[in-house]
């Protein structure tokens, strides 16, 4: 009786969302079924979506019913079946577009990586709320990071980047629970040094990157007039070793012999701080060489570490190279029946560009071309809409919860949801490289659809039992 909690309905407005994107998600599945007209077809698509939709429907009820203790009790638990269930994929799962990701259990398909979705978020939001665990300690950042890459690696090894991918977004839960925003600056620095190092010049880089860290030592440093010094140090070095270049006739190549001239001159700029000012602080002198080193690896990378049709989607992606034919197919044809729709849209089941199926995966990974092109602006507009006061309303949710497990939970459902509706439309319109990423609650995929309903009706019954 002391532990009596007085339960309430779970929010409505969570509820009412996501009936409305399920189902709007499967008459949009429906309109890509150019052949059909009966609309509970169970041979076709939106036949099958709407059988998982009710299953969904039916486990977000059971999830609602189980006790609110089941969750944190079991979570490390729920997340060793998960891994189990990827191990075993990779063993005897069936390979679907050269990803071997499915499990087939009688006449039921499914992908494990989205039964890992909610069991790792459960796992990580258990580890970050025991007793005293702060991230503070190198063990409590590796026990953190495994929990997160151990499934995430083991999804890549089944050759599915989409949904491995999706692991990245914790790094906003991490944030949240007390991580420094000097790591997201450093994610975000390194993206941006990838992508820039495929669009300049090397040595372009290169000079930003010295520019950058000159500002560091400027900034870092009380004393202007050591400054002063060090630069002209920095400079002499920079200089003797470009007529070095010339008048020896060294065979380096210049974008190289560059690199290497600017790294002796900023480390000679650092030491030369560290002799008048008697402070050895490398900030700059550490973020330059890593820089480097990072920049010099991408082609390493890009060649040898990316397949043939990751790089044609990156190159088609950044506009390096246009192949509407052949890996820009997809986003292309998406974009057309996007704009096709104007503002209205051509109305329901009048898409041309869906009738024809022009657009391949339309039910799946490119449903919002279907809604763009047969709703329109308005259309497009309203689902966005949806998604966003979805993930602000839960972010209101996890942040009034008394407890710690709860609240990490619930921006563990933001931060996934965030990431396949981000994801996914900047996919359609050619933002993002294609990388199979669905829609949450509205592309056609059973697995896709319960996983979903049970990442977030799991939190739900967390918050239902507060006033």
């Amino acid at each position: 009786m002391r532990d009596r909690i007085e339960f309430k309905t779970p929010d409505l407005l969570v509820v009412l969302i996501y009936l409305v994107l399920v189902t709007f998600g499967w008459l949009n599945i429906y309109s890509t079924q150019s052949d059909t007209l009966e609309l509970f077809d169970f041979s076709k698509k939106h036949g099958t979506q709407f059988l998982w939709a009710v299953i969904s429907i039916f486990t977000a009820v059971v999830v609602m019913i189980i006790s609110k203790r089941f969750y944190p009790v079991f979570a490390n638990h729920i997340y060793i079946i998960a891994l189990s269930l990827l191990i075993l994929t990779l063993m005897i799962g069936t390979e679907v577009k050269s990803s071997k990701s499915w499990l087939d259990v009688g006449l039921i398909r499914f992908q494990p990586s989205e039964i890992a979705k909610f069991a790792t978020s459960l796992a990580l939001a258990k580890l970050l709320n025991k007793y005293g665990f702060k991230l503070n300690t190198i063990v409590n950042w590796l026990k953190t990071i495994a929990v997160i890459a151990l499934p995430m690696g083991l999804i890549l090894l089944q050759k599915d980047w989409g949904s491995a991918l999706v692991f990245m977004s914790f790094i906003l839960v991490l944030y949240r629970e007390g991580m420094s925003g000097w790591v997201l600056t450093f994610m975000a620095f390194t993206i941006a040094l990838f992508i820039f190092s495929l669009l300049f010049p090397l040595i372009w880089i290169i000079s930003g990157i010295a520019l950058i860290a000159i500002a560091i030592m400027w900034f870092t440093y009380q004393s202007k007039k050591m400054f002063a010094r060090s630069t002209i140090c920095a400079i002499v070095i920079l200089v003797a070793g470009i007529i070095y270049k010339y008048a020896s006739g060294n065979d380096v190549e210049y974008d190289k012999f560059v690199t290497l001239a600017m790294i002796a001159a900023i480390i000679a700029g650092g030491v030369s701080l560290f002799l008048w000012s008697k402070k050895i602080q490398w900030y700059a002198t550490v973020f330059f060489f890593c820089s480097t080193m990072l920049v010099y690896s991408v082609d390493y990378v890009y060649d040898n570490v990316m397949k043939p049709h990751h790089r044609s989607r990156i190159e088609d992606m950044l506009g390096i190279k246009e192949d509407i034919k052949d890996a820009g197919y997809n986003t292309y044809q998406s974009k057309v029946a996007i704009g096709s729709g104007g503002f209205l849209g051509k109305g329901f089941l009048q898409g041309t560009q869906t009738k024809l199926n022009f657009v391949p995966e339309q039910s799946t990974d490119f449903i919002f071309c279907t809604i763009g092109e047969e709703w329109g602006f308005v259309g497009s507009f309203a689902v966005i809409a949806l998604y966003l006061t979805l993930l602000i309303r839960l972010l209101v949710l996890a942040e009034r919860q008394k407890l710690p497990f709860a609240r990490t939970y619930g921006y563990c459902v933001v931060s996934i949801i965030f990431f396949h509706f981000a994801v996914n439309i900047a996919m359609t319109v050619g933002l993002a490289p294609v990388i199979g990423i669905p829609l949450p609650f509205v592309s056609a995929g059973g697995s896709s659809l319960w996983s979903f309903t049970v990442l977030l009706f799991i939190f739900l019954k967390m918050d239902s039992i507060y006033k």
